[in-house]
């Protein structure tokens, strides 16, 4: 009985030993696949992040560009502004003259008016 007992014991270890190398050798294929399995993760993950970083340099290129066309336009505004600002300045400036020269012009007008009295009176004395 010792005998049948230790041939039935044997057994036992050995199948328990079997039945732990194929769960032994699965769980070592499951590694092998969650690894693969991460391994293509983190590529998809490094080439979305090289999209993304390509996406951002594209953006930031992109509004670079659109705000230093901005910047065009409002020196070109602000240039149109300077000569608008220089016409209207020379215009005032031709107004104060032209007003200055009407000045002069009322003046030498009342001049004359006052001279022409004078001479009518001059011609209306009796003599």
């Amino acid at each position: 009985m010792d005998k049948d007992l230790l041939s039935l014991v044997q057994r036992e270890v050995k199948g328990i030993i079997t039945d732990l190398a194929e769960r032994d050798a699965r769980l070592d294929a499951v590694e092998t696949k969650l690894e693969k399995v991460e391994e293509a993760r983190k590529e998809e993950i490094d080439k979305f992040l090289e999209r993304l970083v390509a996406m951002k340099k594209m953006l930031s290129d992109e509004l670079l560009r659109r705000v230093e066309g901005v910047e065009e336009k409002f020196e070109g505004v602000g240039q149109r502004v300077e000569g608008v600002e220089q016409r209207v300045e020379r215009a005032e400036q031709g107004m104060a003259r032209l007003q200055d020269g009407l000045t002069k012009t009322d003046g030498k007008v009342e001049q004359l008016a006052h001279e022409i009295k004078s001479q009518r009176m001059e011609n209306v004395k009796p003599g």
